[in-house]
């Protein structure tokens, strides 16, 4: 008999993860599947859990966010190119999801298990680690690192983590808001493939995904199989270039050439002559003066929807 782990966070989505994972284990049971209910407690935890398990299964559930997801394939090591990762989503960003097309409504996404035949495939997709962190989606550096940084602070309090339940998008908007006026100008250098680039920047994303976050695209060109990072690098300071450039990540499009220069790489460092401040996959991630990112193809597999014929 086959064997799956589901992997949960009881409070990711507001608790709505403990019901998607109820539901998960007897839609895996219904299909044949034997299946070992994991429930994480705290952060770090799914990591634990899905190396204690990864050489036993042959499926992982993740009922949670990207978070949960990014600590689970980290715990699997070497097994994420085995064992098929399936997400049910039940965070707040839920990038992974929205880049592989996994239906975000969490009844949805449990039909890609109860007709795993038909209606799924296992899609092979490249992970990237920086400074030896893995990661899916992205590394910000400059502002919307200092944006992440900020948000980290604000759900610290007692009003922010209530705030963050309520509302969460529009703290994301008052933490973005407040790092623009912070004005540290980061000089971010970057060699791409041994090459570096002939000027310094303020900001930079390297992005794996193409979704940055809720439809958003900071990196148009990034492709999860494409085994190369892709980035934008922007090169001009000042509130006007942000919300150009946050213009252009709404629409999915590349930023002007006069505010970023974009390119792709398998390896690409970042130095700098004082700490910067890094993001991964939404997450704070502390700072540093020297950042190497590099890309593993094909490292991981992830459970998503069948394309339609015809489409």
């Amino acid at each position: 008999m086959k064997r799956a782990a589901l992997l949960y966070n009881p409070v990711s989505g507001t608790g709505r993860a403990g019901a998607a994972a109820t539901r998960a284990e007897a839609a895996l049971r219904a299909a044949g599947w034997q299946v070992e209910r994991l429930e994480t407690t705290r952060p770090g935890h799914a990591e634990t859990l899905a190396r204690d398990c990864a050489a036993s299964i042959d499926r992982l559930v993740v009922a949670g966010g990207d978070g949960s997801i990014r600590e689970a394939l980290t715990g699997l090591g070497e097994e994420a190119r085995r064992v098929a990762v399936a997400v049910v989503p039940c965070g707040n960003a839920n990038v992974v999801a929205r880049e592989l097309g996994i239906p975000l409504d969490p009844a949805a996404a449990l039909a890609l298990l109860e007709a795993d035949a038909e209606d799924s495939e296992v899609r092979r997709v490249d992970l990237a680690r920086a400074n030896g962190s893995l990661f899916l989606a992205m590394v910000g550096l400059g502002w919307d690192a200092r944006t992440v940084h900020g948000l980290a602070r604000l759900r610290q309090t007692r009003v922010g983590a209530a705030w963050y339940r309520l509302w969460a998008d529009s703290l994301w908007f008052v933490a973005g808001l407040l790092a623009l006026f912070v004005w540290r100008r980061e000089r971010l250098q970057l060699e791409v493939d041994g090459v570096a680039l002939p000027r310094h920047y303020c900001a930079a994303v390297l992005a794996n995904f193409r979704c940055y976050g809720k439809g958003w695209s900071m990196v148009p060109d990034a492709r999860p199989d494409s085994g190369a990072l892709h980035y934008q690098a922007r090169k001009r300071f000042g509130v006007p270039f942000v919300v150009c450039q946050l213009l252009a990540a709404v629409f999915a499009r590349r930023t002007p050439a006069f505010v970023s220069d974009h390119g792709a790489g398998r390896r690409i460092r970042v130095q700098a002559t004082r700490n910067f401040g890094v993001q991964i996959d939404g997450d704070p991630a502390g700072t540093t003066r020297d950042l190497v990112v590099e890309i593993e193809p094909a490292a991981a597999c992830f459970v998503v929807p069948r394309p339609r014929a015809g489409l």
